[in-house]
């Protein structure tokens, strides 16, 4: 019987190391997961802030297309106006 007691204490000894083995193998697997995430996570605040500008950009060119759009619309009026004044001034010399 102590025989068998010393080869179940070899026994458990060698399942305790390949317990252990896997342990650390799993543990440095976490690890590197863990620094894999962080830098997805550092991507992704970068690209949220890249879009974040570009938005802010989008937005301030469509406000100088609308204020492009108001000059234009001026112009049109102006040259509009223009046209009936010359108009009448050629009217009146007739």
């Amino acid at each position: 019987t102590i025989h068998e007691a010393e080869q179940e204490r070899h026994s458990q000894k060698k399942e305790y190391e390949t317990v252990i083995s896997e342990r650390d193998i799993l543990g440095t697997q976490l690890i590197r997961r863990n620094d894999e995430l962080a830098l997805l996570y550092e991507k992704i605040k970068i690209q949220q802030s890249t879009l974040q500008k570009g938005e802010i950009q989008y937005q301030d060119r469509l406000e100088d297309i609308r204020g492009l759009q108001r000059k234009i619309a001026l112009l049109k009026r102006e040259v509009h106006f223009a046209k009936q004044q010359v108009t009448s001034i050629e009217d009146l010399k007739r």
